[in-house]
């Protein structure tokens, strides 16, 4: 019974973002029921004290806004760099390079972006800030194709749920009881397969739609007249950036310090269009500044609704499913476990280590379970967060590929489902060994 009346608010939240309800919408809602829980769970003896006022600040504000805001700085910086960059014309020469080189069939291309796309995710640890600089010049080239969007998507979750960089792979490997370079190495086989099989899928969305090279007008009438020499220079600054999203980290490794980070990244790229893309500082900071904008304004919204989403956890109800899951057949621990990281993700995706932190404590104390297991568990999670309409990820494919948030999970859905359906069965697979 106390169960159910916990899941009553998570309930209440999924239904109103099916209903394409806004997040906030769903969040306040969902947290006034959390709150009239909170006292009834007080009066069957279940908690001690129910949520007060008091309550909300710490919840919303420091446990929401103030956590997602610290905890994304390097894709708001890298964002911001993104736009600027796209601002001064360096990925719309790209294009008109690639228009030139490969006259309109673009099949490969989008799969290599897609790879692209997952190293640079699985080198930095995190997706977002990597989806604003690629998803435009994917867009460019190919425009809004659903295929083409759910490979990014998935390559992305792959990716930071497998990175030894990221936060998710060291809950894993913490839950799991290695070390995170092992437990990364470990996983290593899933994430390559992943990664071609996320390009094989952009590969064949474009090629179904004949590799019609998507180019405004406008692109070929600022463009058709430079030389190749002019527009290779051009296309400077978006590569450099790119490569330092990519391999900085490996970089500041021939230092005795790190040189190579967000900002300074930023300024790098900043420099370099004022030289090669022609741009006058004056415009270029603007150009800068107001690159934040999107992301800002979209970690301030997910922030305030994962507040909400804390206060549901406040009532015990991610623990007590995981408990549940603790009570199952061993076979099947690790498939039920990864439905649930799934499931759960979809209304809770902003921050997807926040899942994993609900989930993975419970877990580990389940006797005999597969380091594997725990790495299935985190992609699951992954996959999740990429039809979740607060996953910062979505939001930016979604700036990125210039459709709604719901278009791109409506996009994703049945390539993400099918992806979590594979991990689903090779967690069984793994729980019968």
């Amino acid at each position: 019974m106390n169960l159910i009346l916990m899941l009553i608010p998570l309930i209440v939240i999924l239904y109103l973002l099916i209903r394409k309800q806004h997040m906030l919408v769903a969040g306040i809602v969902g947290g006034i029921v959390a709150v009239a829980v909170s006292w009834i769970l007080v009066a069957t003896g279940k908690l001690e004290t129910g949520l007060q006022p008091s309550d909300f600040e710490n919840l919303i504000v420091n446990g929401g806004i103030k956590d997602m805001l610290s905890k994304y700085l390097a894709p708001v910086i890298y964002a911001a760099g993104a736009v600027m960059i796209a601002r001064s014309g360096s990925i719309k020469a790209l294009v008109e390079i690639l228009n030139r080189k490969l006259k309109g069939k673009l099949a490969w291309l989008a799969a290599a972006i897609v790879i692209v796309q997952a190293l640079a995710t699985y080198m930095a640890g995190m997706g977002a800030g990597n989806t604003m600089v690629i998803a435009p010049l994917m867009f460019a080239a190919v425009g809004f194709i659903p295929e083409v969007v759910a490979g990014m998507a998935i390559a992305t979750a792959i990716a930071f749920t497998t990175s030894p960089a990221s936060t998710e792979t060291a809950l894993a490997s913490t839950a799991a009881g290695m070390d995170v370079g092992a437990f990364a190495n470990m996983m290593l086989p899933v994430t390559i397969i992943v990664f071609i099989l996320a390009a094989a899928l952009a590969f064949y969305g474009v090629h179904k739609r004949h590799n019609v090279l998507r180019t405004s007008e406008k692109v070929q009438d600022e463009l058709t007249a430079k030389t190749n020499k002019e527009i290779w220079l051009m296309v400077v600054p978006f590569v450099v950036f790119l490569l330092l999203v990519i391999f900085g980290n490996k970089l500041n490794g021939l230092f005795t310090y790190s040189v190579f980070v967000p900002i300074i990244n930023v300024i790098i790229a900043a420099v370099l269009c004022v030289i090669f893309c022609k741009e006058s500082t004056e415009k270029v900071s603007k150009n800068l500044i107001e690159g934040s904008r999107f992301i800002l304004t979209t970690l301030f919204g997910v922030g305030i609704f994962l507040g909400f989403i804390n206060m549901i956890a406040y009532l015990g109800t991610f623990s007590e499913l995981a408990g549940l899951i603790a009570d199952a057949p061993k076979w099947i621990v690790a498939f039920l476990a990864c439905v649930l990281a799934f499931i759960i993700a979809i209304p809770s995706g902003a921050f997807c280590a926040g899942v994993l932190t609900l989930l993975l404590p419970t877990i580990a104390l389940i006797p005999g379970l597969s380091p594997l297991a725990f790495g299935l568990i985190a992609i699951s999670a992954g996959l999740g967060t990429q039809i979740s309409p607060v996953q910062i990820n979505i939001a930016a494919l979604s700036e990125g590929f210039q459709v709604s948030v719901f278009e791109v999970i409506q996009g994703n859905l049945k390539f993400v489902l099918s992806a979590a359906g594979l991990v689903g069965v090779f967690a069984i697979i793994v729980g019968l060994l």
